[in-house]
């Protein structure tokens, strides 16, 4: 098949959960199909080389992949995702080059969707990270109306909908979209990058400057409002309750976004450490990985990462949101009170115990075995 894939962020490089999902996804397809990847040109991350986002679209275009990225005059929310620029590429494409099927990746590309199907009759596949509206209901932020319509709108007229969890599709079936075109695929982690690695933990510890002292790990955009109340839980919440009991313990944040925020917090056992290219050898490094979320949606694949590389995860019951389950039991321990959660954190760092990471869970989660749904899914639409 000849697949358009639109998305409305710039994936490269794909360092957070959304990115991530989208790129392994036009990698997968890329392997039977012929893809046309088209997305915004803004910088994704300023921190970011440029040398490093050519990086993984050359990996893309080594697979086939045509990539072409559009410039957005607009900056104002709403209107900054119908540029018309993106629309009439899309439109270009579809005729010269033959294209069989759509997939709309966020309700955000929506409107290039609509107007798609619209004028070429092409059917298209919504790829939903999240159930958008209600994760802008929760932050309280503007336009929810605006994304509750163009949400259901194209859960109605989408060929078929793709979610994350169980979860988001009855939400989705209570709002009245057919079960019957609803697929779960859940999220995964590539486990070419992510396992158990000792080698790489002391030039890491090198790097931060920690030694040997216990090392708990937190990742996240830091330009979203959950990862950012994320981080105020981290430094209020939890580390006074970790640092009574265990004082000497080093908390790392990984992730871009700081600018706009006050994190100067003055505290030596908070480190910034900004984006990284090689998260995977902060994960191996790291003693306990923290996932402190009160907000957000879909599911959380730092989560899985973290699991991959054998590491136990303190969560809140909405971090964890669609990922307890038997292979991910031994390694998750969940906490909505703060003083429980810092306890377990603290178990944890004075009374480790090693797991070996399942076979099961690499067979379950990996990227290569979770989109082998997606490709039933273009079976069903030929």
């Amino acid at each position: 098949m000849n697949i358009l894939f639109i998305t409305p962020f710039n994936i490269f490089p794909p360092y957070w959960g959304g990115g991530q999902r989208s790129y392994h996804l036009v990698k997968h397809l890329a392997k039977n199909h012929k893809v046309y990847l088209i997305s915004p040109a803004y910088k994704q991350f300023r921190s970011v080389e440029k040398e490093i986002s050519e990086y993984y679209k050359k990996e893309l275009k080594k697979l086939g992949v045509r990539v072409y990225t559009v410039s957005n005059w607009f900056k104002f929310q709403v209107i900054e995702h119908t540029n018309p620029l993106i629309l009439m590429k899309c439109l270009r494409i579809i005729v010269h080059e033959h294209i069989d099927l759509v997939i709309c990746d966020y309700p955000w590309s929506g409107v290039y969707a609509i107007l798609c199907k619209l004028l070429s009759q092409k059917p298209f596949i919504l790829i939903e990270h999240n159930i958008e509206y209600l994760l802008k209901e929760e932050v309280k932020a503007r336009y929810v109306f605006l994304m509750k319509s163009l949400e259901l709108m194209l859960c109605k007229h989408a060929e078929y909908v793709v979610t994350v969890s169980k979860k988001d599709k009855e939400t989705l079936i209570r709002l009245g979209i057919d079960g019957c075109k609803i697929r779960v695929m859940e999220n995964g982690f590539d486990s070419s990058r992510f396992f158990p690695n000792n080698k790489v933990r002391e030039r890491i510890r090198r790097k931060l400057g920690v030694g040997d002292k216990p090392l708990l790990f937190f990742c996240g955009k830091l330009d979203y409002a959950p990862n950012v109340e994320a981080v105020y839980n981290i430094y209020w919440k939890v580390m006074p309750r970790v640092l009574e009991k265990v004082p000497e313990a080093k908390f790392i944040i990984v992730g871009s976004g700081m600018n706009g925020h006050d994190f100067n917090f003055g505290s030596d056992s908070l480190i910034f450490v900004g984006a990284v290219d090689n998260i995977q050898d902060y994960l191996n490094a790291s003693d306990v990985v923290l996932c402190p979320l009160t907000k957000g949606g879909g599911t959380r694949i730092k989560i899985l990462e973290a699991i991959a590389c054998g590491k136990k995860v303190v969560s809140t019951s909405k971090g964890a949101e669609g990922l307890e389950n038997e292979l991910t039991r031994p390694f998750l321990r969940i906490a909505d009170d703060w003083e429980a959660f810092g306890d377990e954190v603290v178990k944890l760092l004075l009374d480790p115990d090693r797991e070996e990471v399942p076979e099961k869970f690499i067979n379950r989660f990996s990227w290569s075995n979770v989109y082998k749904k997606m490709d039933e899914l273009l079976e069903m639409v030929r």
